[in-house]
């Protein structure tokens, strides 16, 4: 997923900043929604595999459930997807929770699994 975001930022550098190739229609402007949203989605297929990499040692060090996980993989796979396709039907914007939801989700039941412990910073 990181190399697909990475090669996905690599196309859309060429139609930036007065790039070899010109912006599709509704990206011309660097400041519009669907743009923001791309560059958005960009991101957040990069760091949330980045944040799997490191709530699932953590999780599986506290004996926590595959559901957490999954939850989180699924937010990982899910958000960037939605934002891709709220850049290009407006209407997307109200599926967005479906992927911040369990994305939240799994980070407050780590915390509050952390919180628990006797001794918080001690590594699972």
């Amino acid at each position: 997923m990181i190399g697909l975001s990475m090669a996905a930022g690599a196309v859309a550098g060429a139609w930036s900043f007065g790039g070899p190739v010109a912006p599709p229609a509704g990206l011309e402007s660097y400041d519009s929604l669907p743009r923001r949203l791309l560059r958005l989605a960009h991101i957040a297929a990069i760091m949330l595999p980045v944040l799997n990499l490191l709530y699932v040692p953590w999780a599986r060090g506290l004996g926590m459930r595959r559901g957490a996980c999954a939850m989180l993989l699924f937010g990982t796979i899910a958000l960037p997807a939605l934002l891709t396709l709220t850049a290009w039907w407006p209407a997307g914007l109200f599926l967005l929770p479906v992927g911040v939801l369990p994305i939240l989700a799994a980070v407050f039941s780590l915390a509050f699994r952390i919180s628990r412990r006797d001794d918080p910073c001690e590594s699972p």
